[in-house]
């Protein structure tokens, strides 16, 4: 009922998406458009190019950018009692599970990561194209990255100041994660949890506002500051609850 309730708030409103069923694979990035991508529970209902037409309704409490309005969400996550996720950097609005579109150094859209809060941290489901094959460094790092520069993010998320590595005897950043495998076309699929911590909003151990980061080399698991692991290519940001429509 919440699913059909939703596919007609978006119809009535002017606004469509491509697929009610399912989960499309991630799009390349479409840097200089307006529109926005749009998740429910990790499916993707944004229509082909991005773009959303409000045909001169007033939609109340939505996401507004340059003048347009795009997302009546309000309505929609009061219906099924879930939190709303913005981030401005890959212009991607989840309902429900945040969804974290990843892109290489290019701004190329280059996979997907999903979020979801568990008893004790955060499991995350990810997919990725276009990386060598072997193992690469995988870590949570602790700013929002600008501009796909990926050495913006800062250092790995450390909020209880341990050292690196989930081998090291001195403990680990809550940041850090097992190295992802990825196999000999370059796509990598994996779930992970990270430990202690959170997707609610002002904890200390929080997620939301942070960057997702994977490096060119594996992660050795133990040498401060980032296992030896290389160079920083592909990311992707962890979204913040909106202020507006949470």
């Amino acid at each position: 009922m919440a699913a059909a309730f939703m596919a007609g708030a978006l119809l009535f409103s002017g606004f469509s998406f491509a697929a009610a069923n399912g989960e499309k694979k991630p799009k390349e990035s479409q840097n200089g458009s307006q529109g926005v991508h749009f998740y429910v529970d990790g499916m993707d209902h944004s229509d082909q190019d991005g773009s959303y037409s409000n045909q001169g309704l007033k939609v109340p409490d939505s996401i507004v950018r340059n003048g347009t309005t795009y997302v009546p969400v309000r309505m929609i996550a009061d219906l099924i009692g879930k939190p709303v996720f913005w981030d401005g950097e890959s212009r991607s609005l989840s309902i429900g599970k945040p969804y974290v579109p990843l892109y290489n150094d290019s701004g190329q859209m280059t996979g997907f990561a999903q979020l979801e809060q568990v008893e004790d941290g955060v499991v995350v489901k990810i997919k990725a194209t276009g990386l060598s094959p072997g193992k690469h460094g995988f870590h949570v790092h602790e700013k929002a990255f600008q501009s796909f520069d990926f050495k913006s993010a800062g250092g790995h998320f450390n909020p209880t100041d341990k050292h690196h590595g989930l081998d090291n005897p001195l403990g680990s950043h809550v940041g850090d994660m097992p190295n992802l495998n990825v196999e000999k076309d370059g796509t990598a699929e994996a779930e992970f949890v990270i430990a202690h911590a959170s997707l609610e909003k002002n904890q200390p151990n929080s997620l939301l506002g942070r960057s997702l980061i994977i490096h060119e080399g594996e992660d050795d698991g133990i040498s401060d500051p980032a296992g030896n692991s290389g160079d920083r290519v592909m990311g992707g940001q962890y979204p913040e609850i909106t202020k507006n429509l949470s």
